[in-house]
């Protein structure tokens, strides 16, 4: 019981120090907010609700996938749940999944089920990437502006992605590679669980997961239509986190190229990767307006449309997802 009211006194000591970190950009965020169509942002609103009903629907439809029936209103607050603990205790989505998998056992779905679930929502994320990179680059491809310098190198970045990402999903599907590679990323968790008396991870709970993973591909393998309906979800999520950027940028009447706009999130998602335990705070804004700017919008515009995309997806859930946290961990209890 003091583990969990420390965890959420953590959240609202993270949740201050978010805000700090973010003082300069809530100020420039409501300096360009008078500059915008209202009416279009009401819009990135929705789309961002979207999000999370997408997000939820492709958990429904993976545990109904396996005989795990669950009711989609209890698991979008579950998902919401995740989604805050994800962004308050930035781990690159290992507290994420952590609560949801304590949410999910009062549905009677294993822990590891979970986890493998969110394994293949990476697995899926990065074959969207994948798909999503290879529609901007030919967007980009065909754009006028081919000749100039920085969209030649940008250009040579995406394909260097592309090039990346497809060994790392090669890599993965060596089981004895993606095995090393996961128990040397759960070594900094490790810590924080013995720090706490929790149990860690060893490697038989590792290697039961691996083989709880290979056994779901391999019942995805001998039916393909079990793996098209929860992809497709993630797809969809994907793609509206990229509308919703788009729709920011549509209200300061700004119509780019849906292939700049794309690639400079795909971008900012693979650098922000660098600060997971930041949320990507800084170098996803970074990396987007670089881009952004390389492949020929105003700097004012870059920034501003940047900046309201960030404030919207980070903190408009926050307050809904403390109070969801609050009820799930602690009243609950």
């Amino acid at each position: 019981m003091r583990l969990r009211n420390f965890f959420f006194f953590l959240a609202l000591v993270l949740i201050s120090l978010l805000i700090i970190v973010q003082f300069g950009q809530l100020g420039d965020f409501l300096s360009v907010i008078v500059n915008v169509n209202g009416w279009i942002l009401l819009v990135v609103v929705f789309l961002r609700f979207l999000y999370y009903l997408t997000n939820t629907k492709y958990f429904q439809v993976y545990l109904k996938s396996f005989g795990y029936h669950l009711a989609f209103r209890p698991l979008f607050m579950d998902v919401v749940n995740m989604n805050f603990a994800n962004t308050v205790f930035p781990t690159g989505g290992v507290s994420g999944i952590a609560v949801l998998r304590g949410r999910l056992r009062k549905h009677k779905v294993p822990a590891h089920t979970t986890t493998v679930a969110q394994a293949f929502w990476m697995g899926f994320t990065g074959i969207s990437f994948i798909v999503l990179l290879l529609a901007s680059m030919l967007l980009l491809f065909v754009s006028t502006r081919i000749e100039q310098v920085s969209f030649r190198l940008i250009l040579a970045v995406l394909l260097f992605m592309l090039v990346g990402s497809l060994l790392i999903m090669a890599l993965l599907l060596n089981r004895r590679v993606a095995e090393r590679a996961v128990y040397f990323l759960t070594r900094p968790i490790n810590f924080i669980l013995k720090r706490f008396g929790r149990d860690s991870l060893g490697r038989k709970q590792l290697n039961d997961l691996s083989d709880k993973f290979y056994e779901t591909l391999q019942d995805f393998k001998s039916d393909w239509r079990k793996l098209a309906r929860p992809f497709s979800w993630c797809f969809i999520t994907l793609v509206i986190d990229i509308a919703s950027l788009y729709m920011v940028f549509v209200a300061f009447g700004v119509y780019p190229n849906p292939g700049v706009v794309t690639a400079a999130f795909l971008v900012a998602m693979v650098a922000s990767l660098a600060s997971v335990v930041t949320s990507g705070i800084g170098v996803f804004e970074i990396g987007m307006v670089s881009v952004l700017v390389g492949l020929g919008l105003a700097f004012d515009v870059s920034f501003s449309a940047t900046l309201v995309y960030r404030v919207i997806a980070l903190w408009l859930f926050l307050p809904v997802g403390l109070y969801v946290y609050k009820k799930a961990m602690i009243d609950e209890k």
